[in-house]
């Protein structure tokens, strides 16, 4: 009877348990289960993950910092098991604990998780599901908040102003305030909206408790007030920023803006500066202190000392990306106001790669970076072949006597620079040894003591040479014997070392002879002697003044340096291939210009051109009449075409192609004419007009068939 009622009992509790059902003991049983068996365990977990995410987040304190640092697989990989353990705890809360007041908590958590692995699909359907069945609006709030922070991390901008936009119409909670205001000020930042960004901010801040996040969004409220130019308000947040429980680097950057600010800058600044560079608390922070002094200097103009600052800071960082800010800043000095580009050249390739790729600039970078290489190479090549006929130009003695004078003088270089290397390496060698004399202990034995180490090693090195450690070391010749015993001790054997010394220096003479009669027969061979070099050789000069003129007018945007540039061209080379492309660029920059010779230029010389027509295009009005006298202009020249009137229809068609540029059918008249030149055997009019072609309408349903025709005129070649 007792087991009868026993099992009677089990039943009825179980069944009461069931997730479906809505009775007070089931719902307590899963709330109490949710909530201690997953829920908390899952929140745990997952404020752990975030703190592992933040604790290798590096921050970019020579540049804005984004509001909310981008996910990046590379720093959340680091809380994978957590991200997991969350994810596997609240699918059980759903699974097993469906009637739960803590539902909407584990599909929360569930979500964030989902979107921290990078799973945006997932994670976007986890919030989307929270927003539709939940009925706590303060879940289904935060569901929306979340699911718009989702949409921009997979870079889909356009849903998440629309999940914006439907936020901005709800009675939002504190905590979902700060939430949404920070999300809604981090979308403004990304698309370059600095003012309404940090409006957001601003609005988030308030609905935010002292915290470091806190401290950390008052310092990028700023910097964005910073580069809005409104300094009083970036003073006021850089203050705040102590005043939130600011970690020791948030402290100190906000200091250092606060430093930038000050009225008496110009007076304090360097013993400021030095007195941040002795307090041993910023010894890890050096180099964003010679960052900022180079910031400074480079602000007052003082050029060469902002480099030095600058490159003592890329010494000093052990941050892949703080180098490539340093590096990026001299690059940036060196290019303007030094315009020294070569040099600017190189210290863009340094920042390239220091430069993280997903750092926002990166692409700028990178395009400022291959334009300088392409102007350099084609610098040098234009330095080097007017070098090299001027020398072709000397009578042969003059020519030889100043060959060996360049080799000599580039020898003096080399050894200068190494001379210069090897005294900085030497002078590092006994700062670093300066620098820990603190701690050599005279009572150490002494291979336990670092110091005396490095100090006999030197002054080994400057005895000996740096040389291996091995059986007779000291001896030049190794020989093992009872000579050689005799030779180390002076006692035989002199005239023989003498004559051997003798001897080598005879051979290393010779050497050096040799070396330098091979550099001058290269530079010999490089010099345009005959007319096939020479012209080769100027045509690499007309390339390059070409090719620098375009980088200066599309690239640097100089239009100054591009006209100088174009006209030089035209004056050293009256037939330049590029005589069109250049007259229209020219024709451009002199837009402005009542009397655009360069215009009249072109249209006068080249009628027919691509370029001659792409400038009359921004003056004709083209209207029905115009389309209709086009149309029946086509009409005639066709006629012609099918009579076998080939040279009086090449007439009209250049006639009509001229007079009807803009119309709807240019492109058909184009096509006859090149039909027409063809039958008129012009084949090299024909190859050009093929080419302008292509270049001209790059929409036109006959290009494919122009491409066919090109394409054959190649093969026939």
């Amino acid at each position: 009877m007792f087991n009868k009622l026993l099992l009677l009992f089990s039943a009825f509790a179980v069944a009461s348990c069931s997730q479906f059902s809505n009775s007070p003991t089931s719902k307590a049983w899963h709330n109490m289960n949710a909530k201690f068996n997953a829920t908390i365990d899952a929140r745990d977990y997952y404020d752990y993950a975030i703190h592992k995410i933040d604790s290798v987040q590096i921050e970019d304190y020579s540049n804005i910092l984004p509001i909310l640092p981008r996910i990046d697989s590379n720093q959340t990989v680091i809380s994978k098991p957590e991200l997991d353990e969350v994810i596997r705890l609240t699918s059980l809360v759903a699974e097993r604990h469906s009637n739960s007041k803590h539902l909407d908590k584990a599909y929360l958590l569930l979500g964030k998780a989902r979107l921290y692995k990078q799973d945006f699909i997932n994670a976007i359907e986890v919030f989307k599901y929270l927003n539709s069945n939940h009925k706590r609006e303060e879940y289904q709030h935060a569901a929306l908040i979340w699911l718009m922070r989702a949409y921009m991390e997979n870079k889909d901008m356009n849903k998440a102003d629309a999940v914006a936009q439907e936020l901005a119409k709800l009675n939002l909670s504190t905590r979902n305030k700060a939430d949404f205001y920070q999300i809604k000020a981090s979308f403004h930042q990304k698309k370059g909206e600095e003012a309404l960004a940090v409006v957001f901010l601003e609005e988030a801040l308030k609905n935010m408790k002292k915290s470091t996040k806190k401290a950390r969004g008052h310092f990028i409220a700023g910097q964005l007030y910073d580069k809005l130019g409104r300094g009083s308000q970036a003073r006021e947040n850089w203050k705040k920023v102590v005043k939130n429980k600011p970690t020791y680097e948030l402290e100190f950057n906000s200091g250092i803006e606060l430093l930038m600010l000050s009225s008496d800058l110009g007076a304090n600044a360097n013993l400021n500066f030095a007195k941040m560079l002795e307090d041993r608390k910023n010894s890890d922070l050096k180099d964003k202190i010679y960052f900022k002094m180079g910031e400074v200097k480079a602000e007052k103009g003082r050029y060469k000392e902002a480099i030095e600052d600058y490159t003592q800071s890329v010494r000093l960082a052990t941050d892949k990306n703080q180098r490539a800010n340093a590096y990026l800043k001299i690059a940036e000095i060196y290019y303007s106001p030094l315009s020294d580009y070569e040099n600017a050249a190189k210290y863009y390739d340094s920042t390239l790669q220091n430069m993280s790729p997903v750092m926002p600039n990166f692409e700028k970078v990178e395009d400022k970076a291959r334009s300088l290489e392409q102007f350099v190479r084609y610098q040098k090549i234009l330095a080097t072949e007017d070098s090299l006929q001027q020398l072709a130009a000397m009578n042969p003695l003059a020519l030889e006597e100043k060959i060996e004078n360049m080799i000599r003088a580039e020898e003096a270089k080399e050894k200068r620079l190494s001379e210069e290397a090897a005294a900085l390496r030497e002078a590092e060698e006994r700062r670093a040894v300066s620098g820990n004399s603190g701690s050599s202990n005279p009572n150490a034995w002494f291979f336990y003591d670092q110091v005396r180490l490095t100090k006999a090693r030197s002054a080994f090195i400057r005895e000996w040479g740096n040389r291996p450690l091995e059986d007779d070391w000291r001896r030049k010749d190794k020989e093992v014997g009872s000579i050689s015993f005799k030779v180390e001790k002076g006692i035989v054997g002199v005239d023989d070392v003498e004559e051997d010394q003798e001897e080598l220096k005879k051979k290393e003479e010779a050497r050096k002879l040799a070396e330098f009669e091979s550099k001058k027969q290269a530079m010999l061979g490089k010099i345009p002697t005959s007319q096939q070099q020479l012209a080769i050789s100027k045509r690499r000069q007309e390339e390059a003044y070409y090719q620098l003129g375009k980088i200066y007018r599309l690239q640097f945007e100089e239009e100054d340096n591009a006209r100088k540039t174009f006209v030089t061209l035209l004056e050293k080379y009256p037939d330049t291939q590029y005589e069109q492309e250049v007259l229209y660029f020219l024709a451009l920059m002199d837009v402005n210009s009542k009397q655009n010779i360069w215009k009249s230029r072109l249209i006068d010389k080249y009628p027919m051109s691509s370029y001659a027509r792409q400038l009359k295009r921004g003056e004709v009005e083209v209207n029905a009449d115009t389309e209709s006298n086009a149309a029946k202009a086509y009409e005639d020249l066709f006629k012609d075409y099918r009579e076998g009137n080939y040279q009086v229809a090449l007439k009209k068609a250049e006639k009509a192609l001229y007079d009807y540029t803009g119309t709807s059918i240019e492109d058909k008249i184009a096509m006859m004419r090149i039909m027409m030149l063809a039958k008129n055997g012009q084949n090299n009019a024909y190859r050009i007009a093929l080419m302008d072609f292509m270049r001209s309408y790059p929409s036109s349903n006959l290009k494919p068939r122009v491409s066919d025709m090109l394409t054959a005129l190649t093969k026939q070649k």
